[in-house]
């Protein structure tokens, strides 16, 4: 699967506590497929310290990215946990890009 931001870079697989999610080597952006997200923000913070690593990328932010999976046009909305926080989600799929930096961002605004 290539990268919905710099789509040339390849996302390898990596699995968080049980879970494979898929991370940009590149961008440093991560994939979730279908409640993948929901469930690896409701784990302990030692289970998710990989997924809280990473700088965030204002300029990536801006950018619209296509699916990995499917190639339709990801859509952008504010989340309900931090509305400080862009994701891309993809409608077919229901799949989740966020930035690098923003899984900490939604991890840290789920806990207050």
């Amino acid at each position: 699967m290539n990268c919905p931001k710099c789509q040339t870079a390849t996302l390898a697989e990596f699995k968080v506590d049980g879970v494979a999610v898929d991370r940009c080597s590149a961008c440093g952006g991560t994939w979730f497929d279908a409640h993948e997200l929901s469930r690896l923000l409701a784990e302990d913070a030692r289970q998710v310290a990989e997924l809280r690593r990473g700088g965030n990328d204002a300029r990536l932010d801006d950018k619209r990215g296509r699916c990995p999976r499917d190639s339709a046009e990801l859509l952008r909305m504010y989340s309900a946990i931090d509305r400080g926080v862009t994701l891309d989600a993809c409608a077919d799929c229901h799949g989740i890009w966020l930035d690098a930096g923003e899984f900490a961002k939604l991890f840290a605004a789920r806990q207050v």
